[in-house]
């Protein structure tokens, strides 16, 4: 299968009316490579994973951060823009992440997409996390869905993929959808190069995407054991999960998330820093690829920081839960 069929196969999954492969290290950096977001536009985005991202990379337009993925933060900060739908702009953007930041916050995005057609912003969406198995963004009211392919590819991707995919115009109320059509408009006239991928490379990515509901599903389910062990474990606070009650969008959550609620898990140590458990755990915990087989640990603020994530594998989540336990006695 070549990288059209490819294309083409991920647009049928995620029901777009295109889909683009392109290589990039994750989500934001495509959207500054792709080049739609130009000078003189506005950008609004929930991504404090990537701020820094967001400071280097699109310092030609207006850039404003929010603290919450909440209608009335995203609508705050881009009062006073002009803008129009048509595809010479200027543009005003909104970035979320369906499942993302500090907290795995999920956004309301049926919510979000109303409110962006309203004051003709268009709504893109960081799908990474939760994957086109877990939400499907473009049907919730976004123009464009990204999503960084390494867990489509089983944590074997040759290198850093991105597919972002844009939504299909529905004709409503004899209206054509004029957020799909720009945001359309734009991807097509961005003069992105076809990406060069090698039959191995291609195969690793379609064999991705045959195995890809099986494998989530695994994820997901084995997140949601991890979350509940970690829950009830006294060594550890502040658990957040979406599928937990006690998450601040687990409402919304249920409302746009499919099949669980994704493959992660935050938490925050008791007197003792992400850097100390690291040290008591298997070295794999680590340097297992992200999308892989073993459950992967990370530290979204350093090792010196007492917060750690948790992205669940398919491995045994009864060893994984003792494996913690041991190294969280020590």
């Amino acid at each position: 299968m070549g990288v059209q069929q490819l294309e083409e196969a991920w647009a049928l999954r995620t029901d777009a009316r295109e889909t683009r492969l392109f290589a990039a290290p994750h989500v934001p950096v495509a959207l500054s490579q792709l080049g739609i977001v130009r000078p003189g536009d506005r950008l609004v985005a929930f991504a404090d994973d990537f701020a820094d991202a967001f400071a280097r990379g699109f310092d030609a337009c207006d850039v404003a951060m929010v603290g919450e993925p909440s209608v009335a933060a995203f609508a705050a900060a881009s009062e006073g823009f002009d803008v129009s739908f048509d595809a010479e702009g200027p543009h005003l953007w909104w970035f979320v992440n369906s499942i993302g930041g500090f907290g795995l916050r999920v956004p309301g995005l049926r919510a979000l997409g109303r409110a962006a057609r309203e004051v003709h912003a268009l709504l893109v969406v960081d799908n990474t996390v939760a994957s086109a198995f877990g939400c499907n963004p473009l049907r919730l009211g976004a123009a464009l869905s990204f999503e960084a392919l390494d867990r489509v590819c089983a944590g074997d991707a040759p290198h850093k993929l991105v597919a972002v995919s844009v939504a299909r115009s529905q004709l409503k109320r004899h209206r054509v959808d004029a957020a799909a059509e720009c945001a359309h408009a734009l991807l097509e006239g961005c003069g992105l190069a076809k990406l060069d991928m090698t039959a191995d490379e291609a195969g690793v990515l379609e064999r991705g995407l045959d195995t890809l509901d099986a494998r989530m599903q695994a994820h997901f389910d084995r997140a949601r054991a991890l979350a509940e062990y970690l829950a009830a474990n006294e060594m550890v606070r502040n658990v957040r999960y979406p599928g937990l009650s006690s998450h601040p969008d687990h409402a919304a959550a249920t409302g746009i998330l499919e099949h669980g609620f994704g493959p992660t898990v935050e938490f925050d140590l008791i007197e003792r820093s992400a850097g100390v458990l690291f040290d008591a755990l298997p070295g794999e915990f680590r340097t297992s690829p992200a999308g892989g087989a073993t459950t992967r640990l990370s530290t979204p603020r350093g090792k010196q920081g007492s917060t750690v994530r948790l992205f669940a594998g398919t491995d045994d989540p009864l060893i994984v839960a003792a494996t913690l336990d041991n190294a969280l006695r020590k």
